[in-house]
């Protein structure tokens, strides 16, 4: 049948009443035993729903297609699997093909077909059922739990464990989208959640992404072509970079959505004198050793190379929820990261990519790390006595209101804070956020600004109080003295004017 023929066809799908519809003849054709008939049928189909899918596809639902081409997935023909793929990943673009449980019945299908295709050599064919099973994991209505039985899962698991692997990095990057979408809390929420084979299979990914990031980039001077090769590999590396990074906040995401479920804090099967490693705790706890020893050195390695803003805000948004994770580290993990120029490397980006309106979201993640990662700090200061409640709530409310509109290079900042004009309140609170900013960031040893600078931006900040009368808060004030402590040079003394203004707004 040419294009168009199968056109004009498609416009009268369901045909007049009283004769057979092509829906029902193409199924007459799948259902016959001959292997060429059932790849036309499968092709025929292919082409009408390319025509006009949101036409013709409930059509060809209603007449129960997906069933058999479900059923055709687990044939010895490479041909007939990859035209069934084709037509199911179509069929899955009409919400019907979901509601009428097409995909609850298939899912195990689809399954066994992934298991079996990644044992022959056929990257196209590899490809192409992890696209369907994507299409499927992403578009299954919460409503409806795909996964009935835990084996199937498991099974599911255990096949994009093996594709995240694959040394084609097509496959893999399919394979990593996939398993993205596997991570969504009602994919795994049928007792007992699987930890260990989570663990397993974000264990895989990760180790296909860092041995991609650690392969050298030809970088030798042989003109225009060289170059514009090692532009392209930079660029794939952060596309497959991503879309791990993706996956693996999404398990963060599970790990948060678990911790108020109280049958998924274990897995009830596990033997009493076996080791914990099938319970919520023990998979967050990884979770956090894994972004420290996996996601953070992978990232910083691809920030020496190119940066992205969704990548770093996919990157910030896994840290921050990290804090939530395994609350009981929260304020170690916070120690590290800013010993790490985590403070420096984000105000980096806020100046880089959010001034104005730009990237807004990046800057809601940047804003919202800093907020967090600077109240767990301030919680258990270093070098100046714990604030109290009260104090530690004005902090946060100060944080909550400057932070986002903190979006200078730090030149601007030190500028900005010694401005000695009339500040306004917004203008203050930003102020006061610049100056805990940079004392965390010089308790830590991370000193971005030089101490002869930021010693005149705090006194002149200082100064600033003093003349419109105002108290700044104590922690504040502490930050103040602890920068001028450091910084001052140790044969000057402070001038009249600055102890007198500190005395005055202590």
């Amino acid at each position: 049948m040419n294009k168009s023929a199968l056109a004009e066809s498609a416009e009268s799908i369901a045909g007049p009443p009283g004769e057979t519809s092509l829906p029902l003849v193409l199924k007459k054709l799948l259902l016959s035993r001959d292997e060429t008939l059932q790849v036309a049928s499968a092709h025929c189909i292919t082409a009408v729903l390319v025509h006009s899918p949101v036409k013709h596809a409930p059509a060809f639902i209603h007449a129960d297609i997906p069933e058999f081409l479900f059923e055709h997935l687990s044939s010895s023909s490479e041909v007939l699997i990859w035209s069934s793929y084709n037509c199911l990943i179509l069929l899955a673009e009409e919400p019907l093909f979901f509601s009428k449980c097409h995909t609850v019945y298939g899912i195990e299908a689809v399954v066994r077909s992934l298991q079996g295709i990644l044992k022959v050599n056929n990257t196209e064919l590899h490809k192409q059922g992890l696209l369907l099973f994507a299409e499927i994991l992403t578009r299954q209505p919460e409503e409806i739990k795909l996964f009935t039985s835990s084996a199937v899962r498991r099974d599911a698991g255990r096949a994009l464990q093996e594709a995240v692997s694959s040394p084609v990095l097509e496959v893999a990057a399919e394979a990593v989208k996939a398993t993205s979408a596997f991570l969504r809390k009602d994919h795994q929420s049928t007792p007992p959640v699987q930890y260990r084979e989570l663990r397993a299979l974000l264990e895989a990914m990760l180790s296909r992404c860092a041995e991609l990031s650690q392969i050298p980039l030809n970088r030798r001077p042989l003109g225009h072509a060289s170059s514009r090769d090692s532009e392209k590999a930079i660029l794939q590396r952060g596309k497959f970079l991503l879309s791990t990074l993706e996956g693996f906040r999404n398990a963060c995401r599970l790990a948060v959505e678990f911790q108020s479920e109280p049958s998924a804090q274990e897995n009830p099967f596990t033997a009493p004198s076996g080791e914990k490693e099938d319970t919520l705790e023990a998979f967050s706890e990884f979770l956090l050793s894994t972004c420290d020893s996996s996601c953070i050195p992978m990232v910083m390695r691809h920030l020496e190379q190119a940066t992205h803003p969704a990548l770093m805000e996919v990157f910030l948004s896994i840290l921050h929820s990290l804090f939530v994770i395994v609350p009981h580290m929260k304020e170690k993990f916070s120690k590290k990261l800013a010993a790490s120029s985590f403070i420096q490397l984000t105000l980096e980006l806020k100046a880089r990519f959010c001034r104005g309106l730009s990237h807004s979201a990046l800057n809601q993640v940047c804003s919202s790390f800093l907020f967090y990662m600077c109240l767990n700090l301030l919680s258990v200061p270093e070098k100046t006595g714990p604030p109290s409640q009260e104090e530690l709530s004005e902090v946060s409310e100060l944080l909550q209101h400057g932070l986002p509109q903190i979006s200078s290079r730090s030149p601007e900042s030190l500028a900005f804070l010694s401005d000695r004009q009339y500040v306004e309140g917004a203008a203050r609170q930003r102020q006061c956020c610049i100056l805990l900013l940079f004392y965390l960031a010089y308790i830590h040893e991370d000193r971005f600004v030089s101490e002869a600078e930021l010693s005149v931006a705090v006194q002149s900040f200082l100064l600033s109080l003093q003349d419109q009368g105002e108290r700044p808060q104590l922690v504040v004030f502490r930050a103040s003295i602890y920068l001028l402590a450091i910084c001052q040079d140790k044969d000057s003394a402070l001038d009249e004017q600055l102890h007198s203004s500190l005395i005055s707004i202590s």
